[in-house]
């Protein structure tokens, strides 16, 4: 069978669920669309029926039916969509009528459930700004020919990717919110420093090409190795780490087309790159839920103390999948505030 290909809808059409009183407001309900709960008015929409759903970590233009959302001192300030707390609830998403896409001269006849729509509704992707001198200069866009990028899917958001990940034992990692980075070594090489989107220059400047400078390469041999990380460090998301110059700390690791499993990239971090991988938080079997694994991820501490990003959960060989990145899904910790 063909890997499946999953992919992020940041705005689609999907139905609700369930609908639950909200415990501590009369006027407010729980409305559970896909994985997602959102906090909506009471009697606003019905279970079953069909609606628009925005994801969290999209950024919604202005329009009548964000203008609430908006920041009432800045009004140059984009509309960000996050995970929020209304009366003691979380709230994940925002749950619209269909007839907004009428709105909008948008056919709403021919759609069906799961249907994107993020591209009609102008909503995009939230991107946490990377300090230009961070980066240093843009040769060109992310080598896709090479390698997927590193876009991980919420599984909150995606039931039948959730179904099928957890049916096998699982490897899960602590997820890091840092910057991303990509560098691809051929036979020793380094032939390409990537920030998420684009290819950049080497220079002395860049703390991207700084920690693909301190990577140990003599040990890793010929063919193809493509190393992808979080970049923490001083200047990056508030150092959440502490440190006290820039590291990576790789997630994945692709040998001439095939992942490592994260024995084997743990491995090869220590013993070859001389690099720390992301942290090993266990493995499980197929008897965890997805509502069992939200609450651990909603527990994750920092060596700190401080609320981490949350988690990736993937099967324990890293299968590929059809998006080109290793088979799995993120869960973000609902106490995390970035």
């Amino acid at each position: 069978m063909p890997p499946v290909s999953y992919f992020v809808k940041l705005a689609s059409i999907e139905i609700v669920k369930e609908l639950q009183a909200h415990p501590n407001a009369d006027r407010l309900e729980l409305a559970k669309v896909s994985g997602w709960q959102c906090v909506v008015k009471k009697g606003e929409f019905m279970q079953g029926q069909q609606v628009l759903f925005v994801t969290i970590d999209t950024v919604l233009p202005r329009a009548s039916w964000s203008e609430f959302l908006a920041d009432k001192v800045d009004k140059g300030k984009q509309i960000r969509l996050k995970t929020v707390k209304l009366r003691g609830e979380y709230s994940q998403g925002l749950v619209l009528p269909v007839s907004i896409l009428e709105e909008r001269g948008i056919d709403t006849t021919r759609l069906k459930i799961g249907d994107d729509v993020s591209e009609s509704m102008g909503v995009r992707k939230y991107e946490k700004e990377v300090p230009a001198g961070l980066t240093g200069i843009a040769l060109g866009p992310f080598p896709s020919h090479i390698c997927a990028a590193t876009d991980e899917e919420n599984g909150l958001g995606d039931e039948e990717l959730v179904k099928e990940v957890l049916a096998r034992r699982t490897t899960v990692t602590r997820k890091l919110d840092g910057s991303s980075c990509t560098v691809v070594v051929n036979n020793g090489i380094i032939t390409h420093v990537c920030s998420r989107r684009l290819v950049l220059q080497e220079t002395e400047e860049s703390g991207f090409w700084k920690v693909a400078r301190q990577l140990e390469l003599g040990k890793i041999g010929e063919g193809r190795i493509v190393i992808q990380g979080e970049l923490m460090g001083p200047k990056v998301q508030g150092n959440q780490l502490r440190l006290k110059s820039a590291e990576l700390h790789v997630f994945q690791i692709q040998v001439n087309g095939e992942f490592l499993s994260h024995q084997e990239m743990r491995e090869f971090c220590e013993k070859k790159l001389k690099c720390p991988a992301v942290p090993l938080l266990g493995h499980f079997g197929p008897e965890m839920s997805l509502e069992e694994f939200q609450a651990f991820a909603d527990e994750q501490r920092l060596d700190n103390g401080e609320p981490a990003e949350g988690i990736v959960i993937r099967p324990c060989d890293y299968p590929k999948a059809g998006s080109g990145r290793p088979l799995g899904f993120k869960l973000i910790n609902r106490n995390y505030r970035d």
